[in-house]
């Protein structure tokens, strides 16, 4: 009995672990590749977009060895369910450098959906660290949606440019 007792938890603590490993599928359906350190430095933003209905927040940005991570939420104000398909190259970085990070697709769910009048907050981690003389970066983020009545397809495309990353302690404010 103590063997069984034992043997489930363990896999509790890896099912927790892997949780924790991983910020997208914490917030998103789904898994996603693994981030396999933890961040460095996190830098704390207040930036906002609106357009089309749609409101994109831009909260945090954490660096790691091998990932960068965006905390963000998006607000849909719109009737129709608006979708992003990193597949498709729908949601990414760019550094001032010129190099362009993608963003680590979740295997069980491709599709980012946002029903209409919901909010989804996430942490999106997208391949590769930033490099140490990297001074700025830029998300690009194009979201779709199929108007009611129609099968016409529409999106919109969100351009945060000039985010400065100063790489300072994780308490330090920066915009």
């Amino acid at each position: 009995m103590n063997l069984r007792l034992f043997a489930a938890i363990a896999f509790l603590s890896l099912v927790c672990v892997g949780c924790d490993s991983n910020p997208l599928a914490q917030q998103l359906p789904g898994g996603a590749p693994v981030t396999t350190t933890s961040p460095t430095v996190t830098e704390r933003y207040d930036l906002q977009m609106n357009q089309s209905e749609i409101v994109m927040r831009l909260t945090e940005v954490a660096f790691a060895e091998d990932s960068t991570i965006v905390t963000l939420s998006i607000t849909n104000g719109r009737r129709e369910v608006i979708k992003i398909d990193p597949e498709k190259e729908h949601i990414f970085i760019y550094d001032d450098k010129n190099n362009k990070y993608n963003l680590a697709i979740p295997p069980d769910n491709p599709l980012i959906q946002i029903p209409p009048g919901t909010t989804l907050n996430g942490q999106f981690v997208f391949m590769g660290r930033l490099l140490p003389e990297v001074n700025s970066i830029r998300l690009q983020n194009r979201m779709e949606w199929v108007r009611a009545n129609s099968s016409s397809r529409q999106w919109t495309q969100f351009d945060m440019t000039n985010i400065e990353i100063s790489r300072n302690s994780e308490n330090d404010p920066t915009n």
